[in-house]
């Protein structure tokens, strides 16, 4: 009787563990298509790319203001720590930042403040916008320093420029840029270019990922298959844990910013960290679900949604680029690696379950000795 009670309950925690399987899938999929665009490999929305902003010149100098390029691009960032206000001015020449010692200012008439919202505009800016208007200036902060989107500094083309179509492999300057800023009477000229840098070939790092998960999948499927499970799923929180850190830093994205956008990869650190310690408790079977799930959310959240990086040049990241491909392709070999070996994993039990029942049921059906038909 408690064996047959034993095994009701192991079917029915397999039935329930073969639905969590399903579900994960699910959500696999739901995850793929949420977290790409929004992660899109960068905290803070910024993209990986091919078209380098650099910043050549600023004349005349003047201790304490300070002008930066950060986040490839995307923002320009000006440091005044000087007792005399800065004055950014707009794409028609008209007030448009004001930095110093009472703060941070824009100017809500200029159409720039509208404009700079986003890297690519989607609207035009409202009627009040006039940048022959006298300034009417909004206090945006209190500190000495501002960062914001400035069009003359980033491309904003939708597809590359002709002569980089012709020929992508080489490193060319594809513009070249300007922007004002006024200081007790002097104009301050900050000058720059935008460089084409000739993107890597994505598919030696995805054919390394290939390989990465087909290992796995194989290593699984030996007398060793605990150890190399456990031992890949070490890897990829480790993995996906650097990859995280990399990002972190690289933007001047806001610390909420950093954490929304970096969840999917938090959650499934936090998920390999449980189902590694599971294993360590409770046995490498009964952790396969938890694994199946961490493998799922750190495929998806570090690697799949930033397999752009593999085919970029610049990438957003405080490691090197070829350390920020390497720990993407790590994500993508050994999550699918190890959400296959762990979906394996799952079924197999099911199936010696099945053949144990027809085995039973053949047993059942078979004539005993004594009664009619036995002979």
């Amino acid at each position: 009787m408690r064996v047959r009670v034993a095994r009701q309950l192991s079917v029915r925690a397999r039935s329930r563990c073969r639905a969590l399987a399903i579900v994960v899938l699910v959500a696999g999929g739901v995850i793929a298509v949420t977290a790409a665009p929004a992660y899109a490999h960068g905290v803070g929305g910024v993209q990986p790319r091919n078209d380098e902003t650099k910043l050549l010149r600023v004349a005349p100098h003047i201790p304490g203001v300070e002008l930066t390029v950060v986040d490839l691009g995307d923002g320009l960032q000006l440091t005044n720590d000087t007792p005399h206000d800065v004055i950014v001015l707009g794409y028609d020449g008209e007030p448009y930042l004001r930095v110093g010692p009472r703060g941070v200012f824009e100017n809500t008439r200029s159409p720039a403040t509208y404009l700079n919202r986003s890297r690519i505009p989607m609207s035009k800016p409202p009627k009040r916008a006039d940048s022959s208007a006298r300034p009417v200036w909004h206090k945006v902060s209190s500190g000495i320093t501002t960062t914001w989107h400035d069009h003359r500094a980033h491309f904003m083309g939708s597809e590359d420029p002709p002569n980089v179509r012709r020929n992508p492999s080489i490193r060319r300057v594809i513009d070249r840029w300007t922007v004002e800023l006024r200081t007790e009477g002097r104009t301050i000229r900050a000058s720059g270019e935008l460089v084409w840098v000739p993107p890597p070939s994505p598919w030696p790092s995805v054919a390394i990922a290939i390989a990465i998960a087909l290992g796995v999948v194989l290593l699984t499927r030996t007398s060793v298959w605990r150890d190399a499970l456990a031992t890949a799923l070490a890897l990829l929180v480790l993995s996906d844990l650097a990859h995280v850190v990399g990002l972190w830093n690289a933007t001047t994205a806001t610390t909420a910013s950093n954490l929304r956008e970096s969840a999917y990869s938090l959650a499934g650190v936090a998920l390999g960290v449980f189902a590694l310690a599971w294993m360590w408790r409770r046995g490498a079977e009964s952790a396969m679900p938890l694994v199946l799930i961490a493998a799922i959310f750190l495929f998806v959240a570090g690697g799949l949604a930033d397999v752009s990086t593999l085919g970029h040049s610049l990438v957003p990241t405080t490691f090197p680029t070829v350390v920020a491909r390497l720990l993407v392709t790590l994500d993508l070999g050994l999550g699918a690696g190890l959400a296959t070996a762990a979906a394996l994993r799952l079924r197999q039990p099911l199936r010696a379950r099945g053949d144990e029942r027809s085995e039973s049921l053949a047993r059942s059906e078979r004539p005993r000795a004594g009664y009619p038909g036995s002979q």
